[in-house]
C-alpha cells in the first residue's frame, strides 16, 4: 500500500509516545508507520459507524478523518425509542438472559487480540496491560454479572429494570473499560443501554457487534462532544456519566440531575515502615509510563515515610528511563511554569513521558490544579513522620478517591486501610482492577455510581413499594398566611431542641378553621439543622450498630408513649384519631423493632471478603428525606434503616402531611442531638441546595430540578405512595462502599 503523507502526519501527531518508537533508521521508521496505518484501515473497516438496533447505521466506511461516521443531531433521531426492544429484554426469562451475558464473557476471552488491537494501534495502549489485565477482568466481570441475572425472576414485580440506561463516555479516560462498567450490571438488571461516545469508541463498536445481543439490547452511537440525547426517551435515573469532575454541571442541568456519575479521580500512594520500597517505586513507574492514559486513578502524590524517602526516590530515579515527558502531554505554558517553579525553589523535577513528578513539592503549590484536573500528569514524591500525617493528607483531599499501601506488617495496613476514608484501598500494590465482587465507589468526588457486587446491580433497579400503609391517611392541607397568636405552634426540631421558624403559615383544619401555626424554615435554619447533624454524625456513626439499636429502641418506646398526644392531635384536625394513631403506632413501632433486631445481630451494614477484596458499606453522612409521605408508619420505614446504617436524618415535612413529621419532633429529643432533626414544610429546595447534604429522598419530580449546582445521591418514587422502598434499597443509597484489595 502507498504510503500517504498526510495519513503519516495524522498518525505521528496522534501519537502521544512517538519518542518511544525504537526504530531509528528512516527507512525502518516509515516501514513501522506504513504497517500501523495499514492496521489501522484495516480495522477500521470492521467499525465504520454507529451500531444500533443490531446494524451498522453506515456500512460504508469512511476514508479520510474522523475515519468513522458520527451522528449528527442525535436529540431528533428516533433510534432512541426503543420501547419494544426494552419490553423483550426485561421480560426474558432469566436463565436466557443469563446465557447473553455469559457468551458475552466468552467472547472477551476467545477474541481478546482483536479487542485489544483497536486499543493498540489507534491509541497506543500497552499491549500487556490490555491482554493480561483489562480484558481478563472484563470477561470475569460480565462472566460476574451473568450469574447476577440468572438469579433475577421477571415476573417478580417487587423490583424491575429502571428502563432505558444511556453510559457516556465522551469524556472519560478509558471508554472501553468504564462502558462495560456500566453495561454488565444494566443488562443483567434487564435494562437496555446505549452508550454514545465521541473518541476511542472502536473497540466498543467492535464488542457491540460480536455481542450477539438481540436488536436494540446494547447500541453505541459515535456522535460529537456536545450533542444531548432526548431526555423523555429515558426511563427512571437513566444516565451514567464517565468524565471529570468538571463535566457534572451540564450533564445534571440537562437531564434534571437524574444521573449516576462515576468520575475519573486520582490515587494516593503510601510507603510505610516494612515496606517494599523497590515494588513501590516500580508500581509508581508504571502508573506514569504505562497506565498514565488507561487509569481511572492516575497517581497524584506518593507519600513516604522519612527514613524511607531517599532510598524511594534513589531507586525511582535509577529505574526510570529518563525519556522526556511528551509535548503532546504537556503544553509548553504548563511545561515551562512547572519548570521554572522547580528552578526557583530548588525541587528536583524528574521527567517521565506521560508524567513530571516533583521531589518534596506538591503540585498544589505550583497553582496549577486545575491545569492538573484537566489532564497534566503531576505527581509529587512527599516525605512523612506517621501514619497519622498521610491518612490526615489523603483524606483533607476529596478528589483522592483510591490509594495504595505498602507495608509487609500487617496491622499496621489494616490500621491504615481502616482509616483511610477512599473507596478503593490497595495493600501492597497499586492501580490494579479490583475483583468483580467487590465494591466500587462512591464519593462525592467518585460520583453516586456503586459498580461491582450487588451494589452495581441496584443501580439499575427500582423497587415497588412493599412496607408499612397500615397507617396511611391522607390528611389533605390547607394554608392561610393570616396570623393568630393563640393558636398552638408546631416548632421545628433542631439539635435536640424544638425550636420556632421566623416564618410561619397558619394551618387550616378538616372542619375549615385555623388549627395550627406552623414553621416554614430559611435556608438558614435549615443549614442549622445541617450543622448540628455534622456534628453529631462522627459520634453516631463511631457507635457499634448494637449501640445505635440501642439508641433507636428509646426512640422507639418514647414515639409509643407519644399515642395518646398524637391522637388528639389528630381528632383536633377533624380526622378519626384514635384508630388512625394506633395504627400507625403499631406500624411504626413495628418497622423500629425489626431494624433494630438487624442491627443488634450486625446485618444492617455489609462486609464481605471476596476473594483478596474485603467491602464494606459505611454510612454516608446527612441524609434528608423530604417526600410526600403520607404516613407516620411510612416516614419511620424511611428513617429507620438510614439511622441505624449510621447516618444522621433530616425530614422535611411534607406540605400536604406536614402532622405526620411534626409530631414526630416533639419526640425525636429522644435521640442524641442532632441525630434527627425535623423542619417544616417548604423545606425540599433548602435540602437540596446544601452542599454538605450526603443523599436526599425526594417523592416528587419538582426537587430534582434543584440539585444541579449541588450534586448528592438521589432517588425517588414518581407515585404518591403510601408505602415507600424496601429497607436494602434505602441501605443502598445511603451509604458509601469502600473496598480493601489486597495482594496475591
Amino acid at each position: 500500500m502507498p504510503v500517504n503523507p498526510s495519513l503519516v502526519c495524522k498518525l505521528l501527531d496522534s501519537m502521544e509516545n512517538i519518542d518511544k518508537i525504537p526504530l531509528t533508521p528512516a527507512e525502518e521508521k516509515l516501514k513501522w508507520v506504513t504497517d500501523n496505518i495499514t492496521k489501522l484501515h484495516d480495522l477500521r473497516k470492521k467499525v465504520p459507524s454507529s451500531f444500533i438496533n443490531g446494524q451498522w447505521l453506515n456500512p460504508e466506511p469512511l476514508k479520510t478523518e474522523p475515519w468513522i461516521h458520527q451522528e449528527k443531531a442525535v436529540v431528533d433521531k428516533i433510534y432512541w425509542h426503543n420501547y419494544e426492544s426494552l419490553g423483550q429484554w426485561s421480560n426474558l426469562a432469566a436463565d436466557a438472559r443469563k446465557n447473553h451475558l455469559s457468551k458475552v464473557a466468552q467472547v472477551i476471552k476467545k477474541r481478546s487480540a482483536e479487542l485489544s488491537e483497536f486499543e493498540v494501534y489507534a491509541h497506543n495502549a500497552p499491549a500487556d496491560l490490555l491482554l493480561k489485565e483489562v480484558i481478563p477482568f472484563l470477561s470475569s466481570y460480565w462472566q460476574y454479572y451473568s450469574g447476577w441475572a440468572a438469579m433475577e425472576d421477571p415476573q417478580n414485580r417487587q423490583f424491575y429494570a429502571t428502563g432505558m440506561v444511556l453510559v457516556d463516555v465522551r469524556k472519560s479516560r478509558f471508554p472501553l473499560l468504564e462502558a462495560n462498567l456500566a453495561a454488565a450490571p444494566a443488562l443483567a438488571a434487564g435494562c437496555v443501554v446505549t452508550v454514545i461516545g465521541h473518541t476511542r469508541v472502536e473497540s466498543l463498536l467492535f464488542l457491540a457487534s460480536i455481542a450477539n445481543f438481540p436488536a436494540g439490547v446494547l447500541n453505541v452511537v459515535v456522535t460529537d462532544s456536545e450533542s444531548n440525547p432526548p431526555q423523555d426517551a429515558f426511563v427512571g435515573r437513566p444516565l451514567v456519566v464517565f468524565g471529570p469532575i468538571q463535566s457534572m454541571a451540564e450533564h445534571t442541568e440537562f437531564f434534571n440531575a437524574e444521573c449516576t456519575f462515576y468520575f475519573c479521580g486520582r490515587s494516593s500512594m503510601i510507603v510505610l515502615d516494612q515496606s517494599d520500597v523497590e515494588g513501590a517505586a516500580r508500581a509508581l513507574l508504571e502508573e506514569t509510563a504505562k497506565r498514565a492514559n488507561f487509569s481511572l486513578w492516575p497517581a497524584t502524590e506518593v507519600l513516604v515515610q522519612e527514613h524511607l524517602f531517599q532510598t524511594f526516590v534513589s531507586y525511582f530515579e535509577k529505574i526510570n528511563p529518563g525519556t522526556p515527558v511528551s509535548s503532546k502531554k504537556f503544553p509548553e505554558s504548563a511545561l515551562g511554569k512547572i519548570k521554572k517553579f522547580a528552578k526557583d525553589e530548588g525541587v528536583k523535577l524528574i521527567e517521565c513521558v506521560e508524567a513530571l513528578v516533583l521531589v518534596n513539592s506538591r503540585y498544589e503549590e505550583l497553582g496549577v490544579s486545575k491545569s492538573v484536573d484537566a489532564g497534566l500528569n503531576v505527581v509529587s514524591i512527599m516525605p512523612i513522620r506517621s501514619l497519622n500525617e498521610a491518612v490526615s493528607i489523603v483524606n483533607s483531599r476529596p478528589r483522592i478517591i483510591s490509594a495504595s499501601v505498602w507495608t509487609q506488617e500487617g496491622p499496621l495496613a489494616t490500621r491504615a486501610a481502616s482509616a483511610l476514608k477512599v473507596p478503593l484501598v490497595w495493600v501492597n500494590h497499586h492501580g490494579v482492577i479490583s475483583d468483580p465482587a467487590s465494591g466500587l465507589g462512591s464519593t462525592l468526588y467518585s460520583g453516586f455510581g456503586r459498580w461491582g457486587g450487588l451494589n452495581g446491580l441496584l443501580n439499575f433497579k427500582q423497587w415497588r413499594p412493599t412496607v408499612c400503609d397500615k397507617g396511611a391517611h391522607r390528611l389533605e392541607t390547607k394554608w392561610s398566611d393570616v396570623a393568630d397568636p393563640t393558636l398552638r405552634s408546631l416548632g421545628m426540631l433542631i439539635d435536640g431542641k424544638v425550636v420556632q421558624a421566623a416564618s410561619t403559615k397558619v394551618l387550616i383544619s378538616r372542619n375549615e378553621t385555623p388549627f395550627a401555626t406552623i414553621a416554614i424554615p430559611n435556608s438558614k435554619e435549615v443549614g442549622s439543622a445541617v450543622s448540628a447533624a455534622l456534628k453529631a454524625f462522627p459520634a453516631w456513626s463511631a457507635l457499634s450498630q448494637t449501640a445505635r439499636a440501642e439508641a433507636v429502641q428509646n426512640f422507639a418506646a418514647a414515639l409509643l408513649k407519644s399515642e395518646a398526644a398524637y391522637a388528639k392531635l389528630l381528632t383536633d384536625f377533624g380526622v378519626e384519631g384514635d384508630s388512625i394513631a394506633a395504627r400507625e403506632m403499631k406500624a411504626a413501632t413495628q418497622v423500629l423493632s425489626k431494624w433494630c433486631g438487624k442491627a443488634t445481630v450486625g446485618q444492617v451494614l455489609d462486609s464481605s471478603m471476596n476473594g483478596k477484596s474485603w467491602t464494606r458499606q459505611v454510612a454516608i453522612g446527612v441524609v434528608g428525606i423530604c417526600g410526600p409521605i403520607d404516613s407516620l408508619s411510612a416516614l419511620i420505614s424511611l428513617i429507620a434503616p438510614a439511622l441505624l446504617a449510621g447516618n444522621c436524618v433530616i425530614v422535611g415535612a411534607s406540605p400536604r402531611e406536614v402532622l405526620v413529621a411534626l409530631h414526630l419532633a416533639q419526640v425525636g429529643a429522644a435521640l442524641p442531638a442532632g441525630v434527627l432533626s425535623v423542619v417544616g414544610p417548604e423545606s425540599q429546595a433548602h435540602l437540596a441546595a446544601h452542599p454538605e447534604l450526603g443523599a436526599l429522598w425526594v417523592g416528587f419530580r419538582e426537587a430534582t430540578r434543584l440539585l444541579s449546582k449541588q450534586p448528592k445521591k438521589v432517588w425517588r418514587v414518581d407515585w404518591a405512595c403510601l408505602d415507600v422502598c424496601p429497607g436494602e434499597y434505602i441501605i443502598h443509597h445511603c451509604t458509601n462502599c469502600r473496598s480493601v484489595c489486597y495482594a496475591d
